[in-house]
């Protein structure tokens, strides 16, 4: 991930889902050993609105492809709200014991 793209990362997270989100990416992008693949991210919150929540997810998606940092990639986005759902799931585990959480 380039500085540029992390960057524009966290400020789409901050813009969309406030400055208590939290964000971590994992998966392929972290492996020097690969090359390339999607960006995987979870985006975890404490909103318990669902449907608020849906429409953080798809605008933040917006956002980082209508971006030249983004725009030719893929990008997976899991979302984790422990009001909604209190134990983490595999895809959760995975991403906080795995991957790197970015500062927002």
């Amino acid at each position: 991930m380039t500085p540029q793209q992390q960057s524009t990362l966290t400020a789409a997270v901050r813009h969309r889902f406030g400055p208590n989100g939290r964000l971590w990416v994992f998966g392929s992008r972290l492996d020097d050993q690969a090359r390339g693949g999607d960006f995987d991210i979870m985006v975890s919150c404490n909103d318990a609105d669902a449907t608020r929540l849906l429409d953080a997810k798809l605008n933040l998606l917006a956002d980082l492809h209508a971006t030249p940092a983004f725009e030719d990639e893929r990008i997976d986005v899991v979302l984790f709200s422990p009001s909604l759902d209190p134990q983490p799931r595999a895809i959760h585990r995975e991403a906080m014991a795995h991957g790197v959480e970015l500062p927002l």
